[in-house]
């Protein structure tokens, strides 16, 4: 054992005389500690459970005194290794601060970063109200990895993102000082709020979070069209934003896609399609807002149109969406999935790419997404590892990147950068760009001990 490897054994065997029940020091039985959605996958030397925010101060604090890493962890459903474990450190996690508390009045929730986002939602329905940014794992994704990667979702077009609800934050630094911004705080002038939102866990613990929530809007029906050509799909969405429409949630999925999502769960019987978009209009003009929509998508030659307004069947429809990404992960043995951006005018030149993506490679491309905001989630799918393993797909990934910002878009859309993009950032910012992000780090991460490796190296 080297000098460090022993220095780091002995830290955690005195760490574990103070915290005999958070400090988990057999972590080969934790398996899923090792990874997240994106499967890379690197035991680490130890895991800790916070269970308040003074565990968090302490072990932060003894972690930068011995220059221990630290990589903070939620869910584990992020797809870009943002959660994955660094040799010799240690998985700090803050699955168990689960506070949750709604100040209907001020129409504020309060919460851990161990809230599910499906129970703010359920819990702020509960008081009339709602909590937009809803990714589609939604139901197991943590709030804490919302704000790290600012999530968006199935509503970020009409409604936004994660960083348009959040109005203040708490976080410990490495050093285990306290952050105290917006909502928690007298005064905000810098803006920390934004600064720590999408930050990766790279620059702080987030230990509470405010969101601010809205009134629950009405909601019109759910239209669900299927087409035999992709093209047609992308025009009807073209044509909905050109009228000026905003639809409260507008996806897309191509055919490969709807298949893995029917083989998965069946929820509702259609016909053979290339494409098919589910849209939902809400507010005070949703009935007229959903006819005209309807107009649209009779105008492109569909396959298949449902408009359906009963809140049971809706929700089979819905499924169709909800399921995708377990049901695509379900359909093969390795999934690497990207998350681009592009304008919405531009989707449809996207999504023709994709569409020649695919047939251009010996493997599966499949693509789904936020159609309204131009987000679309491009996986690359086989079940041979060699695929991997001899730059076939990372060959289709690069070819993916260059034709997203040729259009004018951007590497990730929700999914953040971590350890799978990295080696690409270099395409979207300068290098003048880059290094006043590695200067932020280095401001509040002086040793850059907060999930080292991830996004890209601390010196310049």
């Amino acid at each position: 054992m080297n000098k460090n490897r022993k220095k780091h054994s002995d830290f955690f065997k005195k760490l574990k005389n103070d915290y005999a029940e958070n400090l988990i020091l057999d972590t080969e039985s934790f398996p899923d500690y090792a990874r997240d959605a994106s499967e890379i996958n690197i035991k680490p030397d130890a895991i800790f459970f916070a269970k308040n925010e003074n565990d968090i101060v302490d072990v932060l604090k003894k972690c930068c005194a011995e220059n221990i890493p630290v990589v903070f962890r939620g869910a584990g459903t992020g797809y870009t290794g943002g959660a994955v474990p660094v040799s010799g450190g240690l998985v700090l996690s803050l699955e168990k601060l689960r506070k949750l508390e709604i100040d209907a009045e001020n129409k504020i929730a309060l919460c851990g970063p161990g809230v599910i986002t499906i129970e703010l939602m359920n819990e702020a329905k509960g008081h009339e109200m709602s909590y937009p940014p809803d990714p589609a794992s939604y139901d197991e994704s943590a709030l804490g990895g919302n704000v790290a990667e600012n999530a968006g979702g199935l509503h970020c077009k009409k409604y936004g993102v994660t960083k348009d609800y959040v109005i203040g934050l708490r976080a410990v630094t490495i050093e285990g000082e306290i952050i105290n911004t917006g909502y928690f705080s007298n005064t905000d002038i810098f803006d920390l709020t934004s600064v720590l939102i999408g930050s990766e866990g790279l620059l702080a613990a987030v230990i509470e979070i405010a969101v601010r929530l809205i009134k629950i809007p009405d909601v019109g029906p759910t239209i669900l069209v299927a087409y035999d050509k992709p093209e047609e799909a992308a025009a009807v969405v073209a044509e909905i934003i050109r009228l000026g429409i905003i639809p409260a949630v507008m996806e897309y999925m191509d055919d490969d896609a709807i298949d893995c999502s029917n083989r998965y769960e069946k929820s509702i019987d259609i016909k053979k399609a290339k494409a098919i978009l589910l849209l939902e209009t809400d507010g005070k003009n949703c009935i007229s807002e959903a006819e005209t929509i309807k107009n649209i998508c009779q105008q492109h030659n569909p396959v298949s149109l449902i408009i359906e307004s009963d809140p049971v069947l809706t929700e089979n429809l819905w499924k169709i969406r909800r399921n995708l990404s377990k049901a695509v992960k379900a359909s093969v043995k390795y999934k690497i999935a990207e998350d681009v951006c592009v304008p919405p005018s531009k989707l449809p030149e996207l999504i023709k790419f994709v569409s020649a993506l695919n047939a251009q490679f010996p493997i599966r491309v499949n693509s789904y997404g936020h159609a309204g905001d131009g987000n679309l989630h491009v996986n690359f799918l086989t079940d041979d590892k060699k695929d991997i393993e001899n730059g076939l797909i990372g060959g289709g990934i690069k070819q993916l990147f260059k034709k997203t910002l040729e259009l004018g878009g951007t590497l990730t859309g929700e999914h953040g950068i971590g350890l799978t993009k990295k080696d690409f950032l270099e395409m979207e910012f300068t290098s003048d760009t880059i290094d006043r992000m590695k200067d932020i780090k280095s401001v509040f991460d002086p040793n850059n001990l907060l999930n080292p490796g991830k996004m890209f190296s601390r010196k310049k």
